[in-house]
This record gives C-alpha cells, structure tokens and sequence, in this order.
C-alpha cells in the first residue's frame, strides 16, 4: 500500500471488505471473519479510506428479509449474481454520502 501511496499519490483508493458466511477454522484456529478484522485495524490505523460492505450487506438483507446464504455461491463465500447485485446497491450508496 505504502509503494501504490507513493506512485499515485493524488489518486484516492477505497479498501472494501469482503463478504462471507465462513465460520469453519482452518489450522490456525481462524476463520473468515477473522481475516476481515486484522486489515481493518491496520486500515484504521493508517488512516485508509475504508468500507465495510460487510456491514452495508447485512442492513440490507435485513431489510428485504434475505438471508446471507442466499446471496451467495455454494461456497459460502463469492456472492452470486443477486449478491453482487446488494453488493453494488451498498457501494453505489457509500458513494452518494461522500
């Protein structure tokens, strides 16, 4: 990040966390979920512009009464074509508010 910092220094990058359903831990006793958090400290504390689309997901399964499964592929972790569609809804929001 520091490296693309330094060559496009006038550009504006926004970090965009993933979506998931994963709780299964893998040898190291992780899962998904953690892999999430750890970036989003570093991300706070760099000061990075950053989305948790995770989040944005989750108010608006809420609101059309979906589950997250639903919306993704049977591994639990790509969104399908109606997840990459919420996922859209959710950063073309994001925008709208900057």
């Amino acid at each position: 990040m520091t490296k693309l910092q330094k060559e496009l220094q006038n550009a504006n990058m926004l970090i965009i966390s993933p979506v998931a359903n994963s709780k299964t831990e893998n040898s190291l006793g992780l899962n998904y979920l953690d892999y999430i958090q750890a970036p989003e400290q570093v991300i706070k504390s760099n000061k990075w512009t950053y989305m948790n689309s995770k989040e944005g997901i989750e108010k608006k399964l809420k609101e059309k009464n979906m589950r997250l499964a639903g919306i993704l592929t049977n591994d639990n972790i790509h969104p399908n074509d109606h997840g990459h569609y919420i996922w859209f809804e959710v950063v073309k929001e994001y925008f709208k508010l900057k």
